[in-house]
């Protein structure tokens, strides 16, 4: 199968577009990173990138048409906003991790694999940026399944290209973050979050 470069590449663009803005998922992947270890991070990360990739098989494929539907995204909104609020809640609770200290972590890496990827699928913000881009998705692959594949590739280079950098940066730095920076960095992701919430109910709601 020939390599279609512009599918590939206006595709890793849609990633590292849906993966770099600091909104609620790199928030909580930074938070669990700083608080409970660099693979909990990684993990939440790589769940957000899964959700990512199934958001672009289906739209190439003309499966999420049901995104049209207000009625239908008022419910993911609403639903998405209280996960969100959750997370929040949560940061709000976590205590950092401190040397020689022993604290309870959020379960494995599997469980924040599946964290990542439900709260990145029925994210509001990420159903937003996809179905914006669903438009330009549908020209360049034109539902082949050939593009389809490459659309999908482009996708997780760059999505998990923003995922190994961040978390990358945050392990080799957190030496240097002291347990009440990370204890106030919990507190402002926390509030953040719920804002996050607090605006994506209110916007599906109204």
């Amino acid at each position: 199968m020939a390599i279609n470069w512009h599918v590939l590449v206006s595709c890793i663009l849609f990633g590292w577009g849906a993966a770099i803005p600091f909104g609620p998922i790199n928030l909580e992947m930074m938070r669990r990173n700083l608080t409970f270890g660099t693979r909990f991070g990684f993990g939440l990360g790589l769940g957000a990138c899964s959700a990512d990739l199934t958001y672009v098989i289906l739209l190439c494929l003309g499966a999420l048409s049901l995104l049209n539907h207000p009625e239908i995204l008022r419910v993911i909104g609403i639903v998405g906003s209280l996960i969100l609020a959750w997370f929040g809640y949560g940061a709000l609770k976590a205590k950092p991790v401190t040397e020689g200290q022993t604290v309870k972590r959020p379960g494995s890496v599997l469980k924040s694999w599946i964290e990542g990827y439900l709260l990145t699928l029925i994210n509001p913000f990420t159903i937003l940026f996809w179905a914006s881009v669903s438009t330009q998705l549908i020209t360049i692959t034109q539902a082949q399944s050939g593009a389809v594949i490459i659309a999908g590739l482009g996708v997780i280079i760059g999505t998990f290209s923003w995922i190994c950098v961040f978390n990358g940066v945050l392990h080799f730095t957190r030496h240097k973050l002291n347990a009440n920076i990370v204890h106030w960095l919990n507190i402002i992701g926390g509030v953040i979050l719920l804002a996050f919430a607090a605006y994506g109910f209110a916007r599906a709601v109204m």
